[in-house]
């Protein structure tokens, strides 16, 4: 492994434990949303180091951008339930939102 691929994993794994702790530490539904994204990116990150260390950088290039595409698709829709969440309960705490029915 050279030094960028162990650059490049450590750089993941430190952003996916950062998006966890924000996920687990605060109960703001835009903190959640945050952590879920850094998350993503930090996968992001792992998915690049494997393929340099493959040598198939070309294949993990098309399937970053194909996550990069799902990981905006589902920020908009979390955004869009953020949005109606604030507007019924004038609140982003997450606890309110284990009373909604559906």
């Amino acid at each position: 492994m050279t030094e960028e691929t162990i650059l490049l994993l450590l750089s993941g794994l430190l952003l996916f434990m950062v998006g966890v702790y924000l996920m687990f530490a605060y109960r703001n539904l835009l903190r959640v949303i945050l952590g879920v994204e850094v998350m993503a990116k930090g996968v992001t990150l792992v998915l690049l180091a494997a393929g340099v260390f493959r040598g198939s950088v070309e294949y993990i290039q098309a399937l970053i951008v194909t996550f990069i595409i799902v990981e905006t698709i589902l920020a908009a829709v979390v955004l869009a339930i953020t949005f109606v969440a604030q507007r019924i309960y004038n609140s982003l705490d997450i606890r309110n939102l284990s009373k909604l029915k559906g």
